[in-house]
């Protein structure tokens, strides 16, 4: 089979195409599973004094109240937030940072998208996969709430 530089060029444009959108959708699926989960926190589209150039579509919880944690000058404790990057989207989710051993029994599915120690990159997600997301995210906030952190 021959290949013109035009089919090459169509095709790398169609999976370029095609893996936005697909991002686009798992951004508003986890957008959605924050949003519904959003009751008393500040919900913003950007970090809080983010020094960023570049702004990408984002979603962003916090606690409402100033807090000190370790010591530390109080602010607003960031629980959870999703962006949309160039070839993923990054799900990030405080609570398994802070606390490990609460959420030793994650899926491998989910465990496998975990990068560093809070941030998950998604660049597909199942039914299965976003229920998870969205149960580890209540048993953050109900962690987080009886510790008083929120």
């Amino acid at each position: 089979m021959i290949y013109s530089s035009k089919s090459i060029d169509f095709n790398i444009s169609f999976l370029i195409f095609f893996n936005m959108v697909n991002l686009e959708k798992i951004f508003q699926e986890i957008k959605e599973i924050l949003q519904k989960n959003s009751q008393d926190f500040l919900e913003t589209e950007q970090y809080l004094d983010s020094k960023a150039k570049i702004k990408k579509p984002g979603y962003h919880l916090y606690g409402t109240e100033e807090k000190s944690y370790f010591g530390s000058k109080p602010k607003q404790m960031y629980l959870a937030g999703v962006i949309q990057q160039k070839n993923y989207v990054s799900f990030y989710f405080t609570p398994i940072y802070s606390h490990p051993d609460s959420f030793k029994d994650i899926s491998t599915e989910l465990r496998k998208s975990l990068k560093g120690k809070s941030c998950f990159n998604l660049n597909k997600t199942t039914p299965p996969l976003l229920e998870e997301i969205e149960e580890v995210l209540k048993k953050g906030i109900d962690m987080y709430k009886k510790i008083d952190w929120l």
